[in-house]
């Protein structure tokens, strides 16, 4: 068995048809050097209970004419995109032979039993190029891959530009993808080819995907975790597209999901990623989000509040001339979101924010005050923003009987981001005592934030409808106009009905929250200054 290097790679999914764009265009024709051309057929081995997938590896078996070669990856979703650990050696058979790494960490994984357990689960069939790149000091490997992911009763094409750091920094690779970007429509690809392999095996649906948080360990800096979670979020903002691409309402409201993690995974270490691309960066994620907001408000607008309205009283056409207008609204701003999706500037987004989360010029900063906030423990770390946010939300929590509109749409943004820390940083602190008073912390948020939002919507559905009675909709005939006020009345009356209720629901879940105990530790200050400003923050 050899060492464990460390790949750093990218890989862009590019349409079959545009890779001769690449090869030919005058950036890469004089700068690709030393051609090698082989054929890949590789069988990926686990046990029927996916024991390899669940603790984080791959195995697979790559034949090579007699040769078979064998490879170990860890496979962690969260480190999968940029740089993985990779164990390789010479077998004799098709069947995977793990005797070999009884003496390293992987052996106390890889036993006897689970060796005897392993099956072939799917294969690749892929054509490989693969080009020496070399400028401005770096040398990087470009590789194409064309071919096939196979497993029983399916198939997936696969065609890929795999961007390998061999010597430079890894801004280096996001310099050649953003060149590869500038000739063809080119996208980041987040999963691996095993990932897709496990996919068409366990036949998941082509569908929404749901987000996850990564293991954060103690002792893990704060910079090292935020690059995990941005990881994590890109990774689940891009997982969506196709399946958003093809109308999947729950694959739109999936990406709104990722795009507010991410954002709150901004805010709550800025104190670590502050540097001169940040507002950029915010920039550009609010002008996603805003791009794909109208559709889902709508979606939910005509689900949970059209539609119920509109079986209970059945015989009233004002309902059903609200519903084909929002309907008709609802179709227009999907167009809207998928044409942001498809756009150059989506894509250049998801390389931009990668890039930045990567290797942006925080990772390097050498202001002391900038550095010691990347390098300080994440378990210190998380403790003062847990904190910090425990402390926003209980000055405001306590007086929700009293608040204003205003102030509870400041008291929910807070709520979610607390939300967001909580799930980030759980598992930074271990223990059955910790692990309950984090499930009782998440609970309460869960229903404050649930409670605050429908709130936050009643106020905007009133605003809504109330335009909907004072000016007449060209188009309509008086009575048509008639009943789509007087529609628009009974739904403003339902909404505002619901509000005492919901401010009930909120105080009582303030009261779980407030009375749960932290479930972190409060270690004494490594740094005097605040970890955030106590300044007004903008809405996710």
């Amino acid at each position: 068995m050899v060492d464990t290097p460390t790949e750093v790679e990218l890989k862009l999914w590019v349409a079959p048809e545009d890779i001769n764009a690449v090869l030919k265009s005058p950036r890469f024709a004089d700068s690709l050097h030393d051609p090698t051309r082989e054929t890949l057929d590789s069988i990926y081995f686990d046990s029927k209970d996916r024991f390899l997938r669940d603790h984080g590896l791959t195995l697979r078996v790559r034949h090579d004419g007699e040769k078979r070669v064998q490879t170990i990856k860890s496979a962690d979703a969260g480190v999968g995109l940029f740089e993985r650990s990779e164990w390789e050696q010479t077998i004799e058979a098709d069947q995977p032979d793990i005797s070999g790494v009884k003496d390293t960490a992987l052996g106390q994984i890889l036993t006897d039993e689970v060796g005897r357990e392993l099956k072939p689960v799917f294969e690749t069939r892929i054509e490989r190029t693969a080009y020496h790149l070399n400028g401005n000091g770096a040398d990087i490997m470009l590789t194409i891959d064309e071919g096939q992911i196979l497993a029983p009763d399916s198939s997936q094409p696969v065609s890929e530009i795999e961007l390998e750091l061999r010597q430079g920094h890894p801004s280096d690779l996001f310099r050649i993808a953003r060149d590869i970007l500038d000739i063809v429509p080119a996208q980041l690809e987040f999963k691996s080819k095993p990932e897709r392999g496990y996919d068409l095996a366990d036949k998941t649906a082509l569908g929404a995907e749901t987000g996850y948080d990564p293991e954060l360990v103690p002792g893990t800096s704060a910079g090292r975790a935020f690059a995990l979670i941005g990881r994590a979020c890109l990774r689940h903002l891009v997982a969506n597209v196709s399946a958003m691409l093809d109308r999947d309402e729950i694959a739109l409201h999936q990406m709104r999901v990722a795009l507010r993690r991410l954002r709150a995974a901004i805010s709550l270490f800025s104190a670590v990623t502050s540097d001169d691309r940040l507002e950029a960066i915010k920039t550009e994620l609010k002008w996603l989000a805003q791009a794909l907001g109208p559709a889902r408000d709508l979606d939910t607008l005509l689900s949970e509040v059209i539609k119920p309205l509109r079986q209970q009283h059945a015989n009233e056409p004002g309902f059903t001339s609200i519903s084909n207008m929002f309907t008709r609204k609802r179709l227009k701003s999907y167009r809207q979101a998928q044409e942001a999706v498809r756009s150059a500037r989506f894509r250049s987004l998801v390389l931009d924010t990668t890039e930045w989360v990567e290797a942006g010029p925080w990772t390097v900063s050498n202001d002391p005050l900038k550095r010691a906030y990347r390098e300080m423990p994440i378990d210190a770390y998380a403790a003062e923003q847990l904190s910090h946010r425990r402390k926003q939300i209980r000055r405001r929590g306590r007086r929700i009987g009293e608040l204003n509109a205003e102030q509870l749409h400041r008291l929910r943004i807070q709520v979610k981001k607390a939300r967001y820390a909580v799930n980030f940083f759980s598992s930074v602190y271990g223990g059955k005592k910790s692990a309950k008073h984090s499930k009782k912390i998440k609970s309460a948020l869960m229903q404050l934030q649930n409670s605050l939002g429908r709130m936050n919507d009643i106020v905007t559905h009133k605003a809504l409808f109330s335009d909907i009675i004072t000016n007449r909709a060209k188009g309509l005939s008086e009575e048509q106009s008639r009943h789509r006020a007087f529609a628009a009345g009974l739904i403003i009356g339902d909404q505002q009905a619901q509000v005492q209720k919901l401010r009930d629901r909120a105080r009582k879940a303030y009261g779980r929250f407030d009375s749960a105990k932290p479930f972190w530790k409060s270690p004494d200050r490594l740094i005097a200054a605040p970890l955030e400003a106590p300044a007004a923050e903008p809405p996710l």
